[in-house]
């Protein structure tokens, strides 16, 4: 076997090609030999000898290293989730803990991508937003982070895959709360724009709506999409063509009502929200919206409680080993335009 040029850089998974194993394979041999069977470690050490492969090393005092946390999310450049992954940052400085944080951008491949790289890392436990909000998803990494013994804990989305504890939007009580709210209002054709039917997301909020309606004379209209904003722009693009139009509109989540937004301005009607446009409800909040004077009825959630119970979880699975921990849910509150939280 050729040794690599200088100019060349062997990283892990090299190592795995040249082997025929895997990458969680060579980073076991490394980071966790006992894991492996004797032959199969030897021949992955010799290898990366051969290739002038080098094992990022731990520290070397155990009582000085760090725990070392992942954090998966499904869209950084969705302001919910990157003010999440923030709080998780701030949580890791406080409790001495050192973490990491990736992008899937809404991919299953690079989800799994992401998780591959974080065992070979050697992360002590995943806090992972899972791409899908249907509780049937179950990705086979599941199944290789339980054998690695890598603790997980689910954020946002709950799907019935194995794992430590999860930290949950109260979903039926946001809607609950947005549809008691519109319920006031001098509405007569409510149009909700909301993710797939099969989520459970969907499912709750809409669910709580529904509940809150019971038996009020506004008719309701509802269109199961996707959870992002070209999706609901394009839906309202031909909706916008055909009359009666609604006279106020409930957005599922944040990227959805950006779509509403987007779709009235194009079409040149007045804005939801604004002196001659529909009323608009946003379930979730339009992150610094007051400022753009687009103050809307909304609920919002406290993501720095998420995330400091997502980090409580992670930490009692370190401590505990295999015991599952809890689910835990956040109940959102109604933020009404004018105030100051």
């Amino acid at each position: 076997m050729e040794p690599p040029s200088s100019s060349t850089r062997v990283r892990l998974k090299d190592v795995a090609r040249a082997a025929g194993v895997s990458t969680i394979t060579v980073s076991r041999a490394f980071s966790a030999p006992e894991q492996l069977h004797p032959q199969t470690r030897q021949r992955v050490l010799d290898v990366a000898q051969a290739m002038g492969y080098v094992a990022r090393q731990r520290l070397a005092s155990e009582e000085d290293r760090r725990p070392v946390i992942g954090v998966i999310n499904p869209q950084l450049d969705n302001p919910f989730f990157h003010e999440l992954a923030c709080a998780f940052s701030q949580q890791g400085e406080a409790r001495r803990m050192d973490v990491l944080i990736m992008d899937s951008h809404d991919s299953a491949a690079q989800e799994e991508a992401a998780v591959d790289r974080l065992i070979a890392c050697g992360v002590d436990g995943i806090i992972l937003t899972v791409i899908s909000a249907d509780r049937r998803y179950r990705p086979p990494y599941f199944e290789r982070l339980e054998k690695a013994g890598i603790a997980v804990i689910l954020v946002d989305r709950e799907v019935a895959a194995p794992h430590y504890g999860g930290v949950y939007i109260d979903n039926l009580d946001c809607g609950y709360q947005a549809g008691m709210w519109m319920r006031e209002q001098p509405v007569e054709r409510l149009l909700i724009l909301s993710g797939p039917p099969d989520s459970l997301v969907t499912i709750g909020r809409v669910s709580g709506i529904r509940e809150a309606m019971a038996g009020s004379h506004i008719t309701l209209e509802v269109h199961y999409g996707d959870f992002s904003m070209t999706p609901a722009e394009q839906f309202l693009d031909n909706r916008l063509d055909q009359p009666p139009l609604p006279d106020a509109l409930i957005g599922i989540n944040n990227q959805i009502t950006l779509g509403i937004l987007a779709a009235y301005r194009r079409a040149g009607l007045a804005l939801p929200g604004k002196p001659g446009g529909p009323r608009l409800f946003c379930i979730d909040g339009i992150a610094c919206a007051e400022l753009l004077g687009m103050d809307l009825p909304s609920i919002r959630h406290d993501l720095k409680t998420m995330a400091t119970q997502a980090m409580d979880l992670i930490e009692d699975a370190l401590r505990a080993g295999s015991r599952r921990g809890s689910r835990q849910v956040v109940r959102g509150h109604l933020h009404l335009p004018g105030e100051t939280t």
